[in-house]
């Protein structure tokens, strides 16, 4: 958990400018995503990948994974890259309210426990460790106001 917060305290200072920064304090909702599909992740330095989406009853499901590593690395942590969704209802609304959490299968076959994502700008997202080469498969179950549970599911190959 700690980890986490660095790691969401460190990309709101290479993110935000720095004379908003005392204004904002950990509101993530001043942060720019928009330079998140041109394939470079940000300033962090490394790829974005855009998952193949998913529907489930209304809700559309968009993902990306950016590359973080090298930056991780630089402070002594593991996480490899961060996972970022957004939601879409069939109203074209985005759905940045509720619960949403994370369970990664990697290419061993082994299921994570549960990962919260944490809202931003909204959006969803958490740093995590993609260290084996091969498929990997993300269950996203989410609870939106709605009251309705919906489970997505997405993957990435990274051999």
């Amino acid at each position: 958990m700690k980890k986490q917060i660095f790691t969401l305290i460190l990309m709101a200072i290479m993110m935000v400018p720095a004379s908003s920064m005392a204004a904002k304090s950990m509101d993530h909702s001043g942060m720019d995503h928009s330079k998140m599909n041109q394939g470079e992740g940000m300033s962090m330095g490394g790829k974005t990948v855009m998952l193949k989406g998913d529907k489930v009853e209304g809700v559309t499901a968009s993902a990306h994974l950016m590359d973080i590593k090298i930056k991780m690395a630089e402070h002594g942590m593991s996480m490899t890259h961060h996972f970022m969704v957004g939601f879409m209802n069939e109203a074209k609304k985005m759905e940045s309210h509720g619960q949403v959490a994370l369970k990664i299968e990697s290419p061993d076959g082994k299921v994570s426990n549960p990962i919260k994502l944490m809202g931003m700008n909204g959006q969803f997202g958490a740093d995590i460790t993609l260290n084996q080469q091969g498929m990997y498969h993300f269950k996203v179950g989410t609870k939106f106001p709605d009251g309705t549970k919906r489970m997505f599911h997405m993957h990435y190959d990274n051999g």
